[in-house]
């Protein structure tokens, strides 16, 4: 299920990272670029203060590229939390998803986050299972057609969680820069067959912000360590984190939906900023670290890297 699962992600966006907590006339966006890597970079970039809140009215000035020790040049930088967003649902459909009710709260958490769309928002929904991932409905601002798939889906087969998450970006045909996956799983997989230089690509593919909802059975208020090991939570941790995203766990219909509409009003607190690799040199995997230079105690969350060629004049 690990490489299904990865496959499914990858498909819906090229991987972004998790960038470490900091302490102590804006330019038309590019469009997005599947080849992103190659062809431009864009860093969708979460900042919060030592209390978690969301910090407002950071300026181009106040944050600093780097990529590996060189300083970047960036063009691209925006922030509206009114700007539309291109979101992917990823719904685990494997037999297990069918016990305690975990598919059904799954498609009632994105019916909700459909109720609370902005305008020039779109939505696609993809479903795993049994080594394949299905694309039920192409990125759309209507929902009206998603709305009632969701209602067909049905829990059957095994998970191939990670192929999944590597496929989506890949898959994914959303209009808008500001970008987030929503990935429904129970996390057990056993159908993928991923090795650690496998899961190490993948997460290099990943350029879309990966929230990983772990659904754990209902009945347990605490997730064991059996439970831990049956529903990756490691890996879990890895692809959100190094995708700018973020896991959760949860249990009940009463916790996932208003979790779901924390995702989404997240999302929207992103500033993108952007910049165009060289193209020249070696293309291969680069870190990216970005920080806040105005003074504060910041955490700042974003893709990890990316793989291209250096930043242009480097």
């Amino acid at each position: 299920m690990r490489h299904l699962f990865a496959a499914a992600v990858l498909a819906f966006a090229a991987v972004p990272g998790w960038i470490a907590g900091q302490e102590p006339s804006t330019p038309d966006v590019p469009a997005f670029s599947e080849s992103a890597g190659a062809e431009y970079v864009m860093l969708p970039v979460l900042v919060t203060d030592k209390d978690g809140k969301y910090v407002e009215g950071l300026t181009k000035s106040d944050f600093v590229i780097k990529v590996g020790d060189s300083k970047v040049d960036f063009d691209t930088f925006e922030r509206d939390e009114s700007a539309p967003v291109s979101f992917a649902f990823l719904v685990d459909t494997s037999g297990s998803m069918g016990v305690g009710n975990k598919l059904e709260n799954a498609k009632n958490a994105i019916r909700s986050i459909l109720r609370n769309r902005l305008p020039g928002d779109d939505f696609a929904l993809f479903t795993f299972s049994e080594g394949k991932v299905n694309l039920v409905k192409d990125s759309s601002p209507d929902p009206a057609e998603l709305i009632h798939e969701l209602w067909a889906l049905e829990a059957s087969g095994q998970t191939a969680l990670f192929d999944a998450v590597a496929m989506t970006p890949e898959l994914m045909k959303g209009r808008n820069n500001k970008r987030a996956i929503l990935l429904f799983t129970d996390g057990v997989d056993n159908a993928s067959q991923l090795s650690p230089a496998q899961m190490a690509e993948i997460l290099q593919r990943v350029s879309v912000p990966v929230y990983a909802i772990g659904m754990k059975n209902a009945a347990f208020d605490a997730v064991r360590e059996q439970d831990r090991r049956e529903m990756s939570v490691e890996n879990l941790e890895l692809l959100a984190g190094s995708s700018g995203g973020k896991m959760h766990l949860v249990g009940r219909d009463d916790d996932l939906r208003p979790l779901a509409a924390r995702i989404s009003s997240e999302v929207r607190q992103q500033y993108l900023l952007g910049f165009a690799p060289s193209g020249k040199g070696d293309v291969k995997y680069r870190i990216v670290f970005v920080s806040v230079a105005k003074p504060g105690s910041w955490v700042v969350r974003t893709r990890r890297g990316y793989r291209g060629t250096a930043p242009g004049g480097s």
